[in-house]
């Protein structure tokens, strides 16, 4: 693309330049994928259901399976490979739908995603540093064994709360954000089978974003994170970026087959950009949904999830090991990673030399972080990826 000299004269608004600069992104993602719009009545649907999450949500214990309908039927209905589904736009926020086929128990995926002891982290590498639950309308502040509640279409168990999530840096403009969640989870059954539905409803507008590093392929989650703020793209270091609003409906559906099989399907809504403007389009929404309901399906199929029991017991050890012991083991995943962004060319960047120099990232780090290095690198070794960490010490990688 040829950028006329006008944009560059001064007084000339960088917004416009901005704009122009991520049009070649833009145009490609269309080109790529088909898009389609649901109907109408698939949008009320669902517009049925986040009235269930967000600050003056309706009670959710009033949901009725018998209003999503048309809903379910097209979460079960054959798609086509190459084709986008998006639903109507919300506030600005465009939208896109994302499905897999998971050959496991929705019971079994309870216990791996809503576990009180298994970090969030550990099913979501390539999307999230650091995702928790800040507050549980339930007795202790806790999730409760969603895999044993006794739910039925007339009593639905349900849970709300509020959860704070920071994300990895997008595939697209290196930047990360930091924001605060709505959540609602209901449990039901639908036609004898188990159903789970989660909902969030982000509170409002996240931090500014900042610059992220993705350290080789984007599929071996090796991740920097930075303070500074703006995007890893060439001409646009100085954009102050935002996720002004998100929301999301995900469906877990058993599927009765045998073995066992949950059908997952999300619909997502982000608007982010910068001066208010949206620059977020179907395209970018569905390949952060694959990037991480790629990863999602392999980790939740692995047979070293059968036992979540086990899991829960390793990450509860790492969750009470000794602060020193903690530092030590994440000082010796950095040492390994700036070896591995010297072989790609990194360090030749003054802001990622600086991450390095005098233990300054490590000192950044606070517990959560650490911790989640750990669950990632533990992914990592037991998909057989490369990593930096022998965790044989704290984690049973051996069983």
């Amino acid at each position: 693309m040829i950028l006329h000299p006008s944009l560059f004269k001064p007084g000339r608004s960088p917004l416009l330049l901005a704009i122009l600069l991520l049009l070649p992104l833009t145009v490609r993602a269309k080109d790529a994928m088909r898009e389609t719009e649901l109907p109408a009545a698939i949008d009320n649907e669902l517009t049925y259901l986040l009235d269930f999450v967000g600050k003056n949500r309706l009670d959710p214990h009033r949901f009725d399976t018998a209003r999503i309908g048309r809903l379910l039927d097209f979460i079960e209905s054959p798609k086509k490979d190459d084709w986008i589904y998006r639903a109507g736009e919300r506030e600005g926020a465009t939208s896109a739908y994302y499905e897999s086929d998971i050959r496991r128990s929705l019971d079994h995926l309870l216990r791996l995603t809503y576990s009180n002891d298994i970090p969030s982290v550990f099913t979501a590498p390539s999307t999230v540093r650091t995702e928790h639950w800040t507050a549980v309308d339930a007795p202790g502040q806790k999730l409760p064994a969603l895999w044993i509640q006794p739910a039925t279409p007339d009593k639905p168990v349900v849970v709300t709360g509020m959860e704070h999530l920071v994300n990895s840096p997008d595939s697209h403009s290196g930047a990360y954000y930091e924001y605060d969640l709505y959540r609602t989870l209901i449990l039901t059954r639908v036609g004898g089978r188990k159903l789970l539905i989660s909902l969030s409803s982000q509170t409002g507008e996240s931090r500014v974003g900042r610059k992220g590093i993705i350290v080789g392929p984007d599929d071996n989650w090796d991740y920097l994170y930075t303070d500074q703020t703006g995007l890893n793209r060439t001409g646009l270091g100085w954009a102050n970026t935002y996720m002004y609003g998100s929301q999301s409906v995900a469906f877990y559906l058993e599927t009765g087959d045998t073995p066992p099989k949950t059908r997952f399907g999300v619909f997502k809504w982000i608007r982010a950009g910068w001066a208010g403007i949206n620059v977020v389009n179907s395209q970018h929404i569905f390949s952060g949904l694959r990037r991480f309901g790629e990863v999602f399906r392999q980790i939740a199929e692995h047979p070293r999830t059968d036992d979540t029991m086990a899991l829960a017991r390793d990450f509860h050890a790492v969750s009470r090991l000794p602060l020193a012991r903690l530092k030590r083991l994440a000082q010796n995943y950095l040492t390994a990673l700036r070896k591995r962004c010297e072989e790609e060319g990194l360090l030749a960047d003054g802001e990622v030399q600086a991450l390095f120099s005098a233990g300054h990232y490590l000192e950044s780090l606070n517990r959560d972080d650490m911790e989640s290095i750990l669950a990632i690198e533990y992914a990592k070794q037991m998909l057989g990826k490369p990593h930096y960490i022998d965790l044989a010490d704290e984690f049973a990688l051996t069983r």
